[in-house]
Formats: structure tokens, sequence, C-alpha cells
């Protein structure tokens, strides 16, 4: 996106650092996965601010937002950061894309808070209990990450002083190909680079194995379902490729009418590696609705 100034608003918790696109009156919420920040989303942020506002937040202990000052990384904790940056801003509701990390908190997001998610965008997810629920020694192999990082202490011990290495070997194939260039990368290195931060990421994780699969899998047996319309989106070159995504979300949707989706060209890392098919699938699903 161009390079708007970082602006910031303190929260209960923590200070978000976020930049706004565009002055439309439709919000558009677009939040990054790990191990980014709000740039990965530079390619889309500007077209789809062509007559809507488009805010681009670090999420809390990520980029350049605060560290939460109860400790705490859950995605509920998270996804309430965001319902007050939206009313900082002077909305009461937005149309919320998530990638990854960001993606599962868009979710907890809308089930929380449905009055303030009109619209929803997943990319290259599945829900949390859904993956939790099916490791096997292919998919642990795949996401070994996951596991290493569900202790940040141990994780941040052998990670710091060797950033730049670690991500580059998530960032390798995007690297090569050029979806993700040396700036961008040098821009994820130095976010993560803080120690502290880097620890809040690993605690984003942790949270995953604890609190946020707790609430899902309350929140699914008792009936809690996303309401928002729902757009998925995955690389059809990653490890969604397989999967039946559209029917395994409609599982977690009031009505499943209501969702749709397609694989995207490349790999996981769907905002950079796949911009213009991405862009053009999320303003037909607008456009819609």
């Amino acid at each position: 996106m161009p390079r708007q100034p970082l602006e910031s608003v303190r929260l209960d918790d923590v200070e978000l650092a976020y930049r706004v696109a565009g002055d439309g009156p439709e919000l558009v919420v677009l939040l990054h996965g790990w191990p980014q920040t709000g740039e990965c989303w530079r390619h889309l942020a500007g077209p789809l601010s062509e007559g809507r506002t488009v805010v681009v937040p670090d999420l809390r202990g990520y980029g350049a937002s605060g560290l939460a000052r109860s400790g705490a990384y859950d995605k509920r904790a998270t996804a309430a950061d965001l319902g007050g940056l939206i009313r900082h801003l002077g909305f009461t509701s937005a149309t919320v894309v998530g990638h990854d990390r960001g993606a599962r908190v868009a979710h907890r997001w809308a089930l929380d808070r449905p009055s303030e998610v009109d619209a929803l965008v997943l990319l290259d997810i599945l829900p949390t209990r859904v993956v939790m629920n099916s490791f096997d020694r292919d998919s642990a192999s795949a996401m070994w990450h996951w596991f290493f990082h569900r202790d940040p202490d141990l994780a941040q011990r052998l990670v710091s002083g060797n950033v730049e290495a670690y991500l580059g070997h998530f960032f390798a194939r995007v690297r090569e190909s050029g979806a993700v260039d040396e700036e961008t990368f040098q821009h994820y290195v130095t976010a993560f680079s803080d120690p502290a931060h880097l620890r809040a990421s690993f605690e984003d994780y942790r949270t995953g194995f604890t609190v946020d699969l707790e609430r899902d899998e309350a929140d699914h047996a008792r009936g809690v379902r996303v309401r928002a319309p729902l757009l998925v989106l995955w690389g059809a070159e990653d490890g969604l490729a397989g999967a039946d995504v559209v029917r395994i979300w409609q599982e977690h949707h009031a009505d499943p009418a209501a969702v749709s989706g397609r694989a995207v060209p490349g790999g996981h890392y769907v905002p950079e590696e796949a911009p213009r098919e991405t862009l053009e699938a999320v303003e037909a699903f607008l456009k819609q609705l």
C-alpha cells in the first residue's frame, strides 16, 4: 500500500499501530499472519481503498504495535482490540479479511462480536479445532513450528539472535520467486528481532493449543456459528490443496449457502503470492453482498 504514516491508538490493554488508506463509507480491515506484519497487504490495501476505507493494523505483540499489558495473546483479546480500533475510527462494523493467524483472529471476532463483522474473508486456514483434531504424521511434520512455538520461552531463547535465518526458512520459496522482495523480508526480520515481540508471537501459537481451542470447541458444541457471508481462499500449491475447504467451513457457518471459495495460484502467502487473484475474488465477493 502507499506509505501512509503509521498511526496508533491506546486501548485498554495495548497500543495498536495501524495505517489507513481511503476514506469511503465502508470499512475493510486487513489482518496479517505470522511471521508478518500489516506490510503483507502492500499490494491489496491501495486497490481495496477505492471507494472504501481500509485499515491495516499490526496485531497486538506484532510489528509496531505494543505488547499486551495483561500478557494475553489469545484470539478473543486480539479480536477485542480490533473492535476498539474500528470504534476509534468512527465505525461500528467492517468487512474483515484475515490471513493465517490473522484469519484465526477474524474467525473469533465473527463468533464473539457478530454485529461488528459485515462480511468475512479467510485466507489459507481451516478452523483451529479442525486442525488440532486432525494432526497426523504428515501434517504434524509440515506444521512442526506450531509445536515448537508452543513453548514460548524455549522458542524465544533458541530463535533470538538467529531471526533472519529462522524467518529465512519460512520465506525461502517466496523470496526465490520474488513474491517477497528483500526489502519486505528485512522488514519482517526487523519486526521479529525484538525478543519481547518475538515471544509475543509465540504466545499467539501457545494459546491456540489452550484457551483458543477450548473456546472453539465449546462454541461449536453449543451451535455457535459464523453468521457473516464468508469467502475462503487458499493456495493451490499449499497444504490445503487436497482439503474440502469450502465444505469444512460450511460446517462452521449458520448458513452453508453463504460460504464460497476457491484455490488461488501459489502457496500459503496468499496476499503476496496471488495479489491479483485475491483482489479479484474479494471485489467480486463484496459486489454480491
